[in-house]
């Protein structure tokens, strides 16, 4: 087979070749930032998409218009979670628009992400619910593109993986890269903090840290509580807040200068971190001293 270019022998691009030439260049989203006004409101039974919006799919450039953009759906039937997209209509000259998919389960419909070249290609931009006869809306999910063509997300609205995609978290202060399949930290920095000790402890030292997707602990504290005798199982010291916790539960080691014991210290998954005194136990007013730790972060 010969080489080709997309340039037809007049020197223009087909829509179909300008897609399959500008989309890898660019990437999906409205243009803006996640703090910006919800692309989609509903009211009076409406759904709304307003107006001054922009974006890019698949290379096409959109906009919304002046106005804002009116949906009326049906309020009857069981409740139904409807997808609120902006879609590339291959079908009917390439244009961009935005559509609403009606829903028939307790969860939205998935966007369509047709190859071509007469099929449809779909990104959210919100969920919303019926039920009821009443029109609420669920979730926005709609991502956008920074002035560098960076993608800018919530937690709650990640685009899909694709390996090697980047995004930035603005509300989590974190940056991710996919794998395909599974997205991992690259950068994130959650300053300093401590963790939040369980009655009966005050702290010494008590340091948290996260960065990069790596928590890192520091904990030496005082028993302020009853006595721990060395057969009580598990004593919880503090528990970790979310976003410092590990993908598993881990276990490192501890001592007490005060009374000898040996500590097994687990730092489990759902955030509590208990010890378990070995040789002896921890009599009020006495110290622990744990191994400082460090975990990937879930």
């Amino acid at each position: 087979m010969a080489e080709e270019s997309p340039l037809s022998a007049t020197g223009n691009l087909t829509e179909a070749q300008y897609e399959a030439m500008a989309h890898p260049q660019a990437p999906d989203g409205l243009i803006g930032h996640p703090s910006d006004a919800p692309p989609v409101s509903v009211s009076g039974g409406q759904i709304i998409i307003r107006a001054s919006l922009t974006g890019l799919l698949r290379g096409f450039p959109w906009a919304s218009g002046l106005t804002p953009i009116v949906y009326t759906p049906s309020l009857s039937g069981p409740a139904r979670v409807d997808l609120v997209v902006l879609r590339l209509f291959r079908d009917d000259g390439y244009r961009v628009g935005t559509a609403v998919r009606t829903g028939t389960a307790a969860t939205a419909p998935a966007p369509f992400v047709g190859t071509g070249p007469t099929d449809w290609y779909e990104i959210p931009l919100a969920e919303v619910r019926v039920a009821g006869g009443v029109l609420t809306l669920l979730t926005t999910r709609a991502w956008y593109l920074g002035d560098d063509g960076q993608i800018l997300c919530k937690s709650t609205s990640r685009p899909p993986h694709a390996p090697g995609r980047q995004i930035r978290e603005t509300d989590t202060g974190r940056s991710y890269q996919s794998s395909g399949t599974v997205w991992t930290v690259m950068q994130d920095d959650g300053g300093t903090s401590s963790l939040p000790l369980a009655g009966g402890w005050v702290n010494a030292v008590n340091h948290l840290y996260r960065v990069n997707g790596i928590a890192f602990l520091q904990l030496s504290a005082r028993r302020t509580g009853g006595n721990i005798a060395v057969s009580t199982p598990q004593a919880t010291v503090g528990t970790l807040p979310a976003g410092f916790r590990p993908r598993a539960d881990i276990e490192t080691i501890g001592i007490s200068s005060s009374s000898g014991a040996h500590i097994v210290v687990r730092i489990k998954a759902a955030g509590p971190v208990t010890l378990d005194f070995v040789v002896t136990g921890l009599n009020t007013g006495q110290y622990i001293q744990l191994a400082a730790a460090a975990w990937p972060v879930a």
